[in-house]
């Protein structure tokens, strides 16, 4: 558990900054009535475009929704579900962020973009909060109304080395595509395990329109590292899982969550044996160890069954679009006249101990936090996870690192 102390705040800024990596459409929802008598939260994320796709998000959402409409919504106002398809493209992300200033939309929840520096750009611009994103840009992070409780996939990915050195790693190979732009990826990667008491080896190239990740399994093997480390998208990150389980490689491959997600049923038989991923979250099938986790599959289950499909999609990304919804509901209900996007974001700053259900730590939005370059974020667990016949479990004996505290944690 030491090593894990020694990932250093110089280390996490380093890392961060390196990851840093159709027609717009939209849909209101849950149970409310007019506009005028409603609290319109956007959720933008891409859906039916090239991948990712994130169709969960605006399914939790909405469930979330649900639930808290049913218990009386926000100071007696209903919660609207609005969404935008930024289909993985930077100009629909814009017309997204422009779409949620034009609709009064009090916040952006729960959303993913890509394109989050030009999302978080506008919106800022306007005083609308964006809250509960998954952030992966310098710009989310640092922008003075965006509100994130949880580590997000930067800080996420700056965790990865130290959960490698807890398992017994002691030399490490980033795998990266064969772009110049992939230099501070690995770069990144290397500060960070040098702060996690790694030594890194000459990162291994893979050409963009690669399909055999068989050449690159090889040069692991032969390099004789303990762990490889993905900076690879998710279509050559499956990729390489495969062609590591076809070679019986017995090194360790480090992935975050975000990267397989979508591929997890793709992953079979043991090709899972030698993987290690990181997370912002625990399992999401932990309800008995987490109540919060409980409930969410619960309203999750009641839209699946009110016919939802999309709420049968479960992961740490719909988890957080869910917990934001309540998470705003619970900031809301404290503010002292209309809810409008001003008002929110007064409340947030003002907000201390709120409540994430015990999933996450009590989060004081206003708090400063201990990372260099992320004063922002005073939350960032980072949880070890295994995986195993298509489900995350905690791993063991060490089930996570706090970042801000630089402590591990076991359960």
């Amino acid at each position: 558990m030491r090593v894990l102390r020694r990932v250093t705040a110089s280390g996490m800024a380093l890392c961060a900054a390196a990851v840093a990596f159709t027609a717009c459409s939209s849909d209101s929802s849950g149970s409310g009535g007019k506009p005028s008598d409603s609290v319109a939260l956007t959720v933008i994320a891409p859906t039916n475009s090239k991948p990712p796709n994130f169709p969960e998000l605006i399914a939790s959402a909405k469930a979330a929704a649900t639930a808290v409409n049913a218990k009386g919504g926000i100071k007696g106002k209903q919660i609207e579900i609005k969404t935008c398809n930024e289909s993985n493209n930077p100009n629909d992300a814009t017309k997204c962020a422009r779409q949620a200033v034009a609709n009064h939309s009090v916040a952006v929840v729960g959303s993913f973009s890509t394109y989050g520096q030009q999302v978080t750009q506008i919106l800022a611009g306007a005083g609308i909060p964006y809250i509960g994103f998954n952030g992966a840009t310098p710009a989310e992070y640092a922008c003075s109304t965006c509100y994130e409780f949880d580590a997000g996939s930067t800080l996420v990915f700056a965790g990865l080395p130290g959960a490698l050195r807890a398992s017994g790693a002691k030399t490490v190979q980033p795998i990266a595509l064969d772009l110049a732009a992939s230099a501070a990826n690995v770069a990144g990667v290397e500060q960070a395990a040098k702060a996690a008491g790694l030594r890194t080896l000459p990162a291994v190239k893979v050409g963009v329109t690669s399909t055999d990740l068989a050449p690159a399994v090889q040069a692991v093997i032969q390099s004789k590292a303990d762990a490889a480390v993905s900076i690879l998208p998710t279509e050559l990150t499956l990729a390489f899982i495969k062609a590591a389980d076809q070679a019986k490689a017995s090194f360790t491959f480090g992935v975050v969550d975000g990267q397989i997600q979508s591929g997890v049923s793709q992953i079979h038989g043991t090709q899972d044996d030698h993987l290690l991923v990181v997370g912002a979250y625990p399992p999401v099938d932990a309800d008995d160890k987490y109540p919060g986790i409980a409930q969410y599959n619960r309203e999750l289950d009641a839209a699946v069954k009110a016919g939802d499909k999309d709420a049968s999609i479960r992961n740490s990304s719909g988890l957080r679009a869910w917990l934001t919804v309540h998470v705003v509901a619970e900031v809301g209900a404290g503010i002292t006249g209309d809810v409008s996007a001003s008002s929110l974001n007064t409340a947030f700053k003002s907000a201390k101990d709120v409540d994430l259900l015990g999933i996450l730590p009590k989060w004081t939005p206003s708090a400063k936090g201990t990372i260099h370059g992320f004063d922002r974020v005073s939350s960032a667990r980072v949880f070890f996870l295994r995986l195993g016949d298509g489900k995350f479990t905690a791993a063991k004996p060490v089930a996570g690192v706090d970042l801000t505290s630089g402590k591990p944690f076991t359960d």
